[in-house]
Order: C-alpha cells, then structure tokens, then sequence
C-alpha cells in the first residue's frame, strides 16, 4: 500500500483543508436577522412592509474562497436602475465557501421585474476571489422571483453584469443593444484561455496544464471520496501477508476475512457460458465483433474447415457465413511495456453463437503470431489448461479496459473537449450549460487519478500486468483509432463491430445503453433546435466554431488531434454535426463511463474472474496441468488486496444520478422544459431496466445502466 502513502494527501488532505476553509453552510439574513424558511414571509412583511425584496446570494463551494467579502449588487428594470445595495451582515461572515446568505431590503417599489443584476466586491483591498454561484431575487409584494445564474470567480475591482438568465449566443442581436456586454464576454474568455491552457504529454490525450480553483472538488465531494479511500485502506490493511492456500477455495476466503462483500458469482471463471457472457455485460463490453471477412483469422491458427462447436457440428467457414462467428483480437497489446519480470499476452479469441443465442468461447490463442510454441486452446482440450488459457486472455483484457476504454477513452479524452470547452465557450453560451453538469469533477479525478494511478511505482505498476507504462502506451496507440463518430457513438460503433441484434440478440450492454443513448440524443436535438432556428445561425456562432476548430486541429499546431469529428473546414455545417459530437460527449460522461466503471469491484476482485496481474508464463503446450497451476499465476496477496482498494472506489458513486445536476446551471424556461422532459424520459428508461432485470435470469442481471446508477460526470 506505499503507493497511497504519498498519495492520499491528495485525497485527504483535501478534506483536511476544507474544514478550515469552509464557512458554516447557514443563511444569512440583513442587518444580522437570522431565521428559516418557515414564517419568514410573514416576518419580513410585519418589519418592513409589503415592498420588501428579498435577495438571496449562493457563494460557490469552491476552494480559496473569501470567508468574508461586502457585496455591492445593483437591480435594473426594463434598462434603468431600480436599486443600489450594499449586502453585507453585521456579525457574520458572508460569502463563505458554499454558503447561502440571504439579505431583506424594506420599502422597495419596482415598475416591474427585475431582468438585470450588476454584482461586485465593494470592499477596498479584499484580494481574495469570490466565485458565486446564483443570486436571487424575489419580490416580496408581488410573490414573483427571479434567479440570475452568475457561476463566475469575481476578482477585486471587477464588475460582472447578468441579464435575464444569461443564455445567450455571441451573435445574438442582444449584443447590438449592450455592446458592453459582449466586451465583458470577451474578457472571460481572454481569462479562460489563461487559467485553462493545454498540456501535451507522454502522447497522452490533451489535458489541462494547471488545474484552475473552479475545477476542484466541493467540500462535501472531498469527504466522499476521503472516507471511501479510508474505508478500504483499513479494511485491506490487516491481512496483507497471509497466503493464498492450495485450495481455490482458499483464495474465496479472503472476502470473510477482509469483511468485504464478494462479487455476484465468485465461480464464474469455470464456465465457458459465463465467459462468454463477459463479453456482454462485464466492464469491456465494447470491444467484442463479428468476424466480417474470413481475412481477420490470418493471424490465428485455424482451418476453415475446423470443427468451433462440437455439438453442432460447426465448422469455421459454416459459422463466418452464418453471422455467427466472432473475434476479440487484442493485437494493441503486442510490444506493450509490461511490469518487472511480468508476461502480457497478446490474445486472439473466437466465439460463436449456439442455437441456444448463448455467446461462447470456442478458440483462444494467446500471442499473435503462428508457431509451434503458440497453440490455439479449444474447449475440448484438458480442462485446466483451457481454464488458464482463459485466465490469461482475461488478464490481457483486462489491460485494455482499464488503459484504454476507461482511463484513456472516457477520463482523458472527455478532459480535452471539457478544457476546450471553457476555453472557447462563454459561461452564457447556452451549449456551455448544457455540458457544463457532465465535466463536474472531471479534471479533479483526473489530476489524481494521473498521481495514483499513473505515475511510476503507484498503483498501476502496483496491480495491473501493463504497469503505468504500459497503461500510457496502450492510451497512446488506440489515440489514432478513436474516431468521435464511430468509437465515441453509441450506434455507429455497434454497426462497426457488426454486433445488432440479429446477430447478438441476447447482449445487456448494447441493450441498456441504447435507451440511454436515445433519451440523450433526443434531448440534445431538440436543445440544439432551441436556440438554433438554422444552420446559417450555427455558422455565425464563432465561439462553437472555434470550439470545433481545436477539436480537429493536430496537437502540433495547439489543439486536441481528434478524428472523426462531424463537419468540414475545421467547422460545424449543420446542427446535426453539433448534435452528434454533443450527444456523444454527454453518453462518454455519463453512459459510457458508468459501463466501464462501476462494476470494477464485481470484476476484478476475485482474481480467477478478471485477474489484472499474473505471474509466471503463460501454457506454450497442452500439456496436462492442475489446480496448483492455476494458484501459482496469481499475484501476492498484497498486491491483490491493493486491487480490492482501488477496484472498490472506482465502484463508488458520490454524485446525483444523470439529469438531476449537481449545479443546474440551465434556467432559461424553455431549455429548463426540456431538462424536465429529459428527466422524464430518463425514469421511463429506469423502469424499463428494473422489469428487464427482473424478468433476466441471474447470470444475466445487469443494473450498471439503469439512469438512477448512473452519474452525470466522470467524477470517480
């Protein structure tokens, strides 16, 4: 475990500081009044009448912020100034760290709503920065209210103006009215540029340089992801020099004795159908095809005329024409760098569908190329054997999950378009707030899953065959294979990979994702539609289209080296080229992750079902083997148990189910609308999966996709 002994100050010492850091989450009331909810209307009319106006300030729980701070706020009516008001309590501190503080002004007459706010730091001096997050506004006389999204960090001596609900495109004709407006925006952006700069490195996806204040953890996140780590460092820690046993049944006991729940089938890794099942449901659900073309066995050493499915009968060529042959060839994996004195394979799996629509493993070889020392395992050979070929493959594959289609292709990958995004998009752009509930966290993770995870001699090299540098390695191969529209869509990959359901038609991944997906993609276009009436109005948005441009532009020349993206000239030509890459970054964020994520534990922390590190060699014959050969591939117990910390917490969830945001940062009417929809559309797909599942047999549960699982960020 020395590898979160330097680390987890990361983690902890986050908490630690936000106990000194975070002022009391209380509301604050003018001139020093403190009371709930409760009463308060009719307090407020008795003390001051029925012109009070009631304001209410939400301060960002963001690191660094000021515990104290006066706050100059200026109302305006139909473009007058209505009020001028210093906000600021006699005996509190104001303002604090993801605070409420509320504020009654007596004896206010307004014409009519207010539709404008100009917020500042009214303090001389004060060079702390406040990052608030709404204020409101309601009218005490006439019951009405209005909330101004603010969601920006105010310096000393700056001025931010908030119109209406602050959704507007840069070339809105609002601009012609408030050119000081569009100079403000501007200025954010200019601001953004430098807090949110690129980092190129080790060939890794783009990511941000410096992680900005905004970005960090909340407070009540910090203590989540605090008390997971703690919770299995004490449990993993007290048994780390036993030994596994002789016995399989051995290595089940260390559940009982870590006092940790075991995974759903602790025998899965002796069933063929199972195996095959992990294809279909496991955390690497995705990589599994149809064999196309006869050209993609050149590599394996079979006949076309080989007999895959003995009780059928059923040769090689007969299952290729049938649509019932497929292949996981895991050829990224040749030339990986691997851990000290640790052996990586390089498999290639065949699987053919039964009569019984069962997905099964009919042919494992495990390097890629042909010779007398590389065999083609079958089921029929001795059963152990088989067996350890199948462990091998799993650990194999295994490395691809966790390098390449969990950490590399939804963390980095999402990282560049989020970094991008701030860069590009205003905070008042409306498809800015549209993503903004899906990158919450995002750069957070990733900065410390990039200091556990990856760096030398941290839990990588710890747990898993590839090390941190081979991880880096795999992520960097698969960089020119992503393409946004065919890997990073739900449907086009599934077309790819020839995996419908005529051909696959028992498959819970593709099934369960696929509701999901729909439900994004409908919210998206219809958003899109909102505030794009057509293309000629995308085209004229320069913020989204230089969005777009650094999406596609190489790394050489300063932008993220993304292929696949929709569109010509480095720009958006129609919406649907918006609402593709929209749709498929909110899936990556939410979707996508959840699937290979949140079953990790269930996975990886039996190490015969999904075994992330094995020692020894791997069979080169077929000769006849036996249970202590299978014992003898497994890690130490300790770097196991380091497996069970890190698989555990990446299980976790911390954050709102998707649709219910973390910060609702959407409050124009009729985008709120469609958020409601949205979330509608989302319990329709929820209920959808529980009776699923509950007409599913046991080795076919699967509740990873359910929307109420499911968070809105990679924030884990």
């Amino acid at each position: 475990m020395d590898y979160l002994s330097s680390d987890i100050p990361y983690l902890f010492n986050c908490v630690v500081r936000s106990w000194s850091a975070r002022g009391d989450r209380r509301d604050n009331t003018f001139k020093g009044t403190v009371t709930g909810d409760n009463g308060w209307k009719n307090v407020s009319e008795r003390l001051f009448g029925k012109g009070t106006l009631r304001i209410t300030v939400m301060t960002g729980d963001k690191p660094r912020q000021s515990d104290t701070a006066c706050v100059c706020l200026t109302l305006s009516v139909d473009g007058y100034k209505a009020l001028e008001q210093k906000l600021e309590a006699r005996f509190n501190h104001d303002f604090s760290r993801g605070q409420t503080d509320t504020f009654d002004v007596p004896n206010v007459q307004l014409p009519s709503e207010v539709d404008s706010i100009e917020i500042s730091k009214c303090r001389p001096g004060d060079e702390v920065d406040w990052y608030i997050d709404i204020v409101k506004v309601q009218n005490m006389k006439t019951e009405s209210s209005r909330e101004f999204p603010v969601f920006r960090r105010l310096g000393s001596n700056e001025v931010v103006v908030i119109h209406n609900y602050d959704t507007y495109l840069p070339n809105d004709e609002f601009y012609n009215k408030l050119p000081k407006m569009l100079e403000q925006r501007q200025r954010e952006l200019e601001t953004a540029k430098r807090d949110y700069e690129y980092e190129y490195k080790d060939e890794l996806p783009v990511m941000v340089k410096e992680l900005p204040d905004k970005e960090k953890f909340s407070f009540l996140y910090e203590m989540f992801l605090g008390l997971n780590l703690g919770k299995f460092i004490l449990l993993t820690s007290a048994f780390e020099h036993t030994d596994w046993g002789q016995t399989i049944e051995g290595v089940m006991d260390i559940f009982k004795y870590l006092h940790l729940k075991p995974p759903s089938d602790l025998e899965r890794w002796r069933s063929d159908e199972k195996f095959g099942l992990q294809r279909l449901l496991g955390v690497n659900s995705n990589v599994i095809r149809r064999v196309k073309d006869m050209a993609q066995l050149q590599k394996l050493n079979v006949h076309e005329n080989d007999v895959l499915l003995t009780s059928e009968d059923l040769t090689v060529m007969e299952a290729f024409n049938e649509n019932r042959l497929f292949i996981v060839d895991h050829s990224i994996i040749q030339g990986c760098p691997t851990s000290e004195r640790v052996i990586l394979c390089s498999p290639i799996a065949l699987f053919v569908r039964n009569e019984d629509d069962k997905i099964m493993p009919v042919a494992i070889q495990l390097f890629q190329n042909k010779t007398d020392d590389n065999p083609v395992f079958y089921p029929d050979d001795d059963e152990i054997t088989w067996q350890l070929a199948k462990i091998w493959f799993n650990n194999a594959d295994a490395q691809v999950h966790q390098s390449i289609f969990h950490l590399g292709y939804t963390h980095l990958i999402m990282e560049g378009f989020a970094v991008a995004a701030h860069r590009h998009l205003s905070t008042s752009h409306p498809i800015f707030k549209l993503l903004a509930p899906h990158f919450i966290y995002l750069m957070a993770i990733n900065k410390g899953g990039m200091s556990l995870l990856l760096a030398e001699g941290k839990a990588l090299d710890k747990v898993m065959s590839s090390g941190a540098a081979g991880g880096k390695y795999l992520i960097a191969r698969y960089k020119t294979k992503w393409r946004l529209n065919i890997e990073g869509t739900l449907p086009a990959d599934l077309e790819a990979r020839g995996v419908g359901k005529e051909v696959i038609p028992i498959y819970p991944f593709r099934d369960d994702a696929m509701l999901t997906y729909d439900v994004i993609k409908r919210y998206v276009h219809h958003y899109v539609d909102l505030y794009y009436k057509d293309e000629d109005v995308l085209k004229g948005d320069e913020e989204i289209q230089n969005w777009r441009s650094d999406m596609t532009r190489p790394e050489s020349q300063g932008g993220l080296g993304i292929f696949g993206v929709p569109g010509e000239n480095d720009r958006f030509q129609t919406k649907e080229d918006l609402a593709i890459v929209l749709t498929s970054i909110i899936y990556t964020c939410s979707v996508g992750h959840a699937a290979v994520n949140f079953k990790q534990y269930d996975e990886y922390a039996f190490p015969l079902n999904y075994p992330s590190k094995l020692k020894g060699k791997p069979p080169t014959d077929k000769t006849r083997r036996y249970v202590r050969d299978i014992l003898s591939i497994l890690p130490p117990k300790p770097t196991h148990h380091t497996l069970l910390e890190v698989a555990g917490i990446l299980s976790s969830r911390g954050t709102n189910s998707l649709g219910h945001f973390e910060v609702d940062y959407i409050h124009d009417p009729a985008a709120v609308e469609l958020v409601k929809t949205f979330r509608k559309e989302l319990e329709t797909v929820s209920k959808t999966i529980k009776e699923r599942n509950k007409q599913r047999p046991q080795e076919l549960q699967y509740d990873y996709l359910d929307p109420q699982s499911i968070p809105n960020s990679i924030s884990i």
